[in-house]
Formats: C-alpha cells, structure tokens, sequence
C-alpha cells in the first residue's frame, strides 16, 4: 500500500486498548482454565463455580465488544459512525438500499452453501474415527446466534474503522487491515488455537473466520458498509447452519452432552 496516507490519533489508543484486553483476558483464562494454588487461583475457582457467573461473564463479553466501540463513538467522537456502519439515516436513493440487501442476501446465501458442504465433508471425514455427532453448540437457541452476531459484528466493525481514518478514508484496504487485526487476535488466543484441534469446536470456529471474511466483503462492497445488514446475514448463516446440522441425522457415533453446549466463545 505504498503512498497512503496514516493517520495516527486517539481512535488507535482505544484500538490498541481493546486489541491488548483481548489478548491479556485470553492468555490469563487460558492459565486459569483448571484450578490452581494460591489465593488468586482459588478466588478465580470460587467465581468460576457461583451459579451467576454465566451471566457475569456473557454481561463482561457484551461490555467488551459493544461497550468499548460504542464508547469509543460517543465519547469526544474518537470514531466515525459511518465507518462502523453506522449511517446517519436512509440511503440516499432506494435503489442504493435494495442493492446493499442484494449483496447481503448474496454473500449469505452463498456462504451459507459453501459453510455446509464443508461441515458435510468435515463430518464425513470425522466418522470413521467417530467424532462426527457431537458438535459445540448445534443446538443452541436462536438468540444466542444473535447475541454472538451482535458482539462480534461490532468488534470487527471497530476494528475496521480505526485503519480506514488512519488511511484517509480507504474503505477497501482499511477493511482488510481491519480483518488481519482480527486475526492476529484470533491467532494470539491459546484457547482459538486448541479449539481449531478440537473436533467439536473446531466447525464453529471456521464458520466464525469465515463470517468474518463475509462481513469485511458485504463492507467493501456497499461502500461505507451496513452493520445491520451485517448483523443480519451472521445471525441467518450461523443459525441456518446450526438447523442444518439438528436436522440431518447424525452418523454412527459418540453422542455426548457437549453438542447441547452454548455458542463456543472465544
């Protein structure tokens, strides 16, 4: 990208803040994911075990990956809301609204295909060792699709956003240094990396990496992107798939509770 322009201002601090957080957070649950000595780790085991700490933790998540760029947004504008997505109202033209539909519907009809003969292979692959029944998170409900389309639209939309001010306004090239911050936070995530290995998490996750491709896609191409549309193409692939999946009889295989398990987390 030679000759573009960078910016550099507050809106990095705030990138910067939330991509460190992630990371941190990761690496220290990774430590703590089984008991440890100490004060610090029995503190961690007695707030792992009480009975609210579910809530607590999915109540953290939404601060995190709404509550920063949303803050980011309102406070002193660090951020620009039409490069979150965030459009000050109606297209200007109908036309123009009924194409962003139309790239949506697209993108997700086709990744939604592409998704399924790839968890179809996958499965087809895994049954003869009989991994091929228990899936993390087949049979969550519909709106925990949508509270992780939602967490994790916004966090990518931020993420985008900074590099497009930084780079005088590029949406394309802002959106793709948007996706590879995304994943160098992905690939700095021990419990990402584990769970690619594991066959009950690893089809949720690929299905994430891919939305998140989609979504940097559906961004490019409807110029200053839509988030709503955004988060609607996510919600209807990750819960069309997860459909798919309680639909189709499972093969030959361990059946166990883990595939009753919430939407895998990262």
């Amino acid at each position: 990208m030679p000759g573009l322009p960078i910016a550099w201002d507050e809106s990095w601090l705030w990138l910067g803040g939330s991509l460190f957080a992630a990371i941190l957070w990761a690496n220290l649950a990774w430590v703590f994911r089984s008991p440890r000595p100490g004060s610090i780790g029995k503190f961690v085991a007695r707030l792992s075990s009480y009975r609210f700490s579910p809530w607590l933790f999915q109540f953290l998540r939404l601060l995190y990956y709404v509550g920063v760029p949303f803050a980011a947004l309102t406070w002193r504008s660090v951020l620009v809301g039409r490069y979150l997505g965030l459009s000050s109202g109606m297209p200007s033209a109908w036309t123009n609204w009924a194409r962003d539909v139309g790239w949506a519907a697209a993108l997700g009809a086709g990744a939604w295909v592409l998704l399924a003969l790839g968890r179809w292979a996958y499965r087809r692959a895994l049954a003869p060792v009989g991994e091929g029944g228990a899936v993390a998170g087949a049979v969550a409900p519909g709106w925990a699709f949508l509270f992780e389309a939602v967490c994790h639209e916004v966090h990518w939309a931020f993420y985008r956003s900074v590099p497009i001010v930084a780079l005088g306004g590029d949406t394309y090239w802002g959106a793709w240094v948007g996706l590879g911050l995304v994943a160098l936070e992905a690939a700095l995530n021990p419990a990402w990396r584990q769970g690619l290995l594991d066959p009950k998490k690893a089809p949720a996750q690929l299905m994430r990496a891919a939305l998140a491709v989609v979504s940097s896609t559906l961004f490019v191409l409807t110029g200053d992107g839509n988030l709503w549309l955004a988060l609607a193409l996510h919600w209807g692939v990750s819960w069309g798939l997860a459909v798919l999946v309680r639909a189709i009889s499972p093969l030959p295989a361990r059946t166990t509770d883990q595939s009753r398990t919430q939407v895998p987390l990262d």
